[in-house]
């Protein structure tokens, strides 16, 4: 009688592996060492991860999602040297990532902790920088007998090359574009003196030129 009963549990248990084959109910793994969760296919294709939407900060960016039911925290993950990192937990459906690198994007994701566990699924992750930081002009030297001028200016993280501009006839127009990214001065050539130019400076990051606040970053120069 206990060898017929042996027999049945162990036949239920290779059917009940099967079934479990046969639904997709398989591990699905997560990050930062969490246990993983066993998700089935159902569970799967009901489940829609958060929405992440950011605002730029200085050198941080603040994240904001919807919350989804039944979730008891959220992860913030960070794709970092190829793979996905838990970078830190919160309760909240907003969180602030701080010392960020000026001019540097990156990739983020929230994940929820859904029945104790961490899901792990990235496809809501999006590209995330802070408030990009500009080239400050630092001086500006004149020389009188050859009626020039030479900017200064401080150099930015990760900028390819820099420009500057002078905004003539109510537009803005290119003088140079390739000064390298080692360089960080303008010498103009001669002009007329007592001839005053609005100018700007700008650095190319990430293959894109950042133009914001054009005018509040301008500046005035006359020439001697």
């Amino acid at each position: 009688m206990k060898k017929n009963l042996s027999n049945n549990m162990k036949r239920a248990a290779a059917g009940l592996c099967v079934v479990m084959m046969l639904s997709g109910a398989v591990p699905v793994g997560v990050i930062g060492g969490v246990a993983a969760i066993n998700a089935s296919a159902d569970t799967r294709t009901v489940y829609t991860p958060p929405v992440v939407s950011y605002l730029k900060g200085n050198k941080a960016v603040k994240l904001s999602w919807n919350e989804i039911e039944g979730a008891e925290r959220y992860a913030i993950a960070g794709y970092v040297n190829g793979e996905w990192k838990m970078l830190d937990r919160t309760t909240d459906t907003t969180y602030i990532l701080s010392g960020l690198a000026a001019n540097t994007e990156y990739r983020v994701a929230v994940i929820p902790m859904l029945n104790g566990k961490y899901v792990k699924d990235f496809s809501n992750s999006i590209v995330v920088t802070p408030k990009p930081v500009y080239p400050k002009l630092s001086s500006i030297q004149y020389n009188k007998t050859y009626h020039q001028f030479r900017l200064n200016w401080n150099q930015i993280p990760n900028a390819e090359c820099y420009g500057v501009a002078v905004f003539l006839a109510g537009k803005w127009k290119i003088v140079d574009q390739n000064i390298p990214a080692n360089t960080t001065t303008y010498t103009s050539p001669k002009l007329r003196p007592g001839k005053t130019y609005k100018m700007m400076i700008g650095a190319k990051v990430n293959g894109k030129w950042d133009l914001t606040n054009v005018n509040s970053r301008s500046f005035t120069v006359t020439i001697k």
